[in-house]
């Protein structure tokens, strides 16, 4: 990890100028992070829907929970982008190694239900440390920024289920054979088309990136200020601009 190539402004900043900072990362891996999170999402969720009744809302249920699975070749990519390291879709996922297995059974399970989990998805899975090192580490960097990082986690929440009502409703109007969006919608699935499915999935996929880029970025923010990644690349920079080689003319 060079912090010259850091590919950000170094400075110390407040949870939500860094909220706004992990938005506009997203924007510029904003397909390559959709792309990614279907490839890994759209296999559970067929397979959920082959072993179960077509009728059940377990498969939605089951899509849910393993969001943080879903989301970390995203955040694997991201943390490789923001260091100067070109790492494409298919680079990514051909290093499923990297991401796939540290910490996964925690993140499903013990650290699953967390308000902030994506400020702490980056401990996991790039510092990689034990559950008692994990546990103290959550504390120090979730020290100032906890708060935000569950407001992150509500606001994107209802942001997410506003747009998938919203295309719901849009797809009853155009298939209203196919689309049932009655308020018992959960007890009328088998009523619903794939069309349903899908765009419920594309719609957690768009989110995906924002939601992960954010806690990122509120990650990263606290690393600057406890760590003194600020100060460290200015005394770089300094040392560049003004170190005069041995024997150099004055």
């Amino acid at each position: 990890m060079q912090l010259s190539n850091l590919i950000i402004e170094t400075r110390l900043r407040n949870a939500w100028s860094s909220i706004d900072l992990g938005v506009l990362f997203a924007r510029q891996f904003w397909w390559r992070s959709v792309a990614l999170y279907l490839v890994i999402a759209t296999p559970v969720f067929l397979l959920t829907r082959l072993l179960t009744d077509f009728g059940t809302v377990f498969p939605f249920i089951v899509l849910w929970w393993c969001k943080p699975l879903y989301e970390r070749p995203i955040l694997y990519m991201m943390s490789r982008e923001l260091f100067s390291d070109q790492t494409g879709f298919l680079r990514t996922l051909l290093n499923y190694r990297d991401w796939l297995f540290p910490g996964t059974l925690a993140i499903l399970t013990t650290r699953r239900i967390s308000f902030a989990r994506s400020m702490y998805a980056p401990i996991t899975l790039l510092e990689r440390p034990t559950s008692a090192i994990y546990s103290g580490r959550s504390l120090v960097l979730g020290h100032k920024f906890s708060g935000e990082g569950l407001w992150l986690t509500l606001i994107l929440f209802f942001v997410e289920g506003i747009f998938a009502v919203s295309i719901l409703a849009v797809l009853a109007l155009m298939f209203p054979e196919h689309v049932d969006v009655a308020l018992a919608w959960f007890n009328n699935l088998e009523r619903n088309s794939a069309i349903v499915d899908f765009s419920t999935l594309f719609v957690m996929a768009a989110i995906s990136p924002f939601y992960t880029a954010a806690g990122f970025m509120l990650y990263i923010s606290r690393r600057v200020e406890l760590e003194g990644w600020d100060i460290e690349i200015c005394f770089r920079d300094w040392m560049r601009g003004y170190r005069r080689p041995i024997g150099g003319s004055e």
